[in-house]
């Protein structure tokens, strides 16, 4: 399916009036292609080449959408208002805009709705208030049994959720602070102290009104507690521990006096892979070019390489009486029985390997060698075949001397490209080496700020 659709987005791009040359024929692309792959019609390979980048991103984008469409209807649920229902905000949350969408027939509109905030008549505020003032006495005592014994910070809470009261707390600063801990962690005997608690609201007709509460409470020393999570977290561990032989593991429902519910955490998989599928698709397209172009870069490094074995090669085998064909030959007949017994291909020799094909169908051998130095795109190699094809023209005879002298030069520049390579190696390193220094330190670091404090 991708391969067909690759094939009708590309004959669609080509037959527009305006061609997008810059996607379809690419002259870097081409000339990245032709340079790893000389023989062969350079045309049908980059359209080829076009192809597979079109396919592979038409399958990343199907993949993208088909997710996207998944988690959009799993979600479609959570957008319908049930019994025509809209929760108002609860009494001191303030008033929310909400947007909806009134269906008729076939036509829909949107609609903005002000909801303001839960409001209550007197009658309510009267049965809220006896309840909150329980609820407020629970959830300041905290860990604490009672007033007459706070061994435990208290909970000096502001508000309760669902109830339109606010509270302000005055405590003695020589115990407990206005944030209801402990201030002395240890006491040499039991102290009496008062606490007060202003309760405000507002009734029916909008009038303030405030209730004083106040109780005696007597502080003793400080006594540590495991917070909710560590209870839980502790619950957990022994529900897992409990029976290993069930398939399952049993989550407890309760732990001490805490009404636990389980789930999972909330998944934002569909708006990850709704806006991440487009990002991933370009950054594909344009990262295989540029993957190409490294291929490019690697041969060019791998042929500067070769180049010094190859001179000094071709110098040898002139020295010891042979000529330029034979001696090519030699070295390109040696490559390839290596090749066999290694598999591993070098584009230097390929090229060489090449211009025997050229010879053998009938070009000439001057054309051949600078058509060699044309497809190797690097400067030593035009030199080399410039001095192979100046000496056939001209028939001169110090060609092995001008060959050993640029293999001296050659050996020289590639110590200093591996010099080079080394340094680059290095300079990658470092961040590694920066990140391992970094977590070294938070290893170190970390128990002993720990045993500090």
């Amino acid at each position: 399916m991708g391969d067909k659709l690759a094939h009708w987005l590309y004959e669609t791009l080509e037959n527009m009036s305006k061609r997008p040359d810059i996607i379809l024929y690419n002259s870097k692309v081409r000339q990245d292609i032709q340079t790893l792959e000389p023989a062969g019609n350079t045309q049908k390979r980059q359209k080829e080449y076009v192809l597979k980048k079109f396919s592979l991103c038409i399958l990343i984008l199907i993949a993208g959408v088909f997710l996207s469409v998944i988690m959009w209807i799993k979600s479609i649920n959570s957008t319908e208002i049930v019994d025509n229902l809209v929760k108002r905000n609860s009494y001191g949350e303030g008033s929310s805009l909400v947007e909806l969408v009134a269906s008729q027939n076939d036509k829909s509109y949107d609609i903005s709705l002000v909801v303001e905030e839960k409001s209550f008549t007197d009658e309510e505020i009267t049965i809220l208030l006896k309840e909150f003032e329980k609820k407020l006495e629970k959830i300041v005592l905290g860990e604490n049994k009672g007033f007459d014994r706070i061994e435990c910070d208290l909970a000096l809470t502001a508000s309760i959720e669902g109830y339109p009261f606010s509270v302000m707390w005055i405590t003695d600063e020589n115990y407990i602070d206005s944030s209801g801990k402990l201030i002395q962690d240890t006491l040499d005997k039991p102290q009496e102290t008062m606490l007060y608690a202003t309760v405000e609201y507002y009734d029916e007709s909008g009038d303030r009104i405030s209730i004083e509460k106040s109780w005696k409470c007597t502080v003793y020393s400080k006594v540590l507690r495991p917070d909710a999570s560590q209870i839980i977290h502790k619950g957990v561990i022994a529900a897992e521990n409990s029976d290993r032989t069930n398939e399952y593991v049993v989550l407890p429902s309760q732990i001490g006096d805490m009404q636990i519910r389980w789930s999972y955490p909330k998944s934002h998989m569909a708006l990850l892979f709704m806006f991440g599928t487009p990002l991933i698709i370009l950054l594909i397209y344009f990262s295989m070019d540029r993957d190409l172009h490294q291929k490019v870069v690697e041969r060019e490094q791998q042929m500067l390489m070769d180049y010094p074995e190859i001179v000094s090669s071709l110098a040898l085998l002139l020295g010891a009486g042979m000529n330029v064909q034979n001696s090519w030959l030699k070295i390109v007949n040696d490559y390839r029985t290596k090749r066999e017994e290694t598999g591993k291909k070098r584009y230097a020799y390929e090229e060489m390997l090449f211009t025997v094909y050229e010879m053998e169908n009938g070009v000439l051998q001057v054309n051949a060698y600078e058509r060699f130095g044309r497809r190797c795109r690097i400067s030593c190699y035009t030199r080399l075949s410039t001095m192979i094809s100046q000496n056939l023209r001209k028939g001169s005879t110090n060609l092995a001397q001008l060959l050993t002298e640029e293999a001296k030069e050659a050996f020289e520049n590639r110590k200093h490209m591996a010099r080079k390579l080394g340094e680059k190696a290095g300079t990658k390193l470092l961040l590694p080496m920066m990140m391992i220094l970094g977590v070294m330190m938070v290893i170190i670091m970390v128990p002993a700020f720990r045993s500090v404090l």
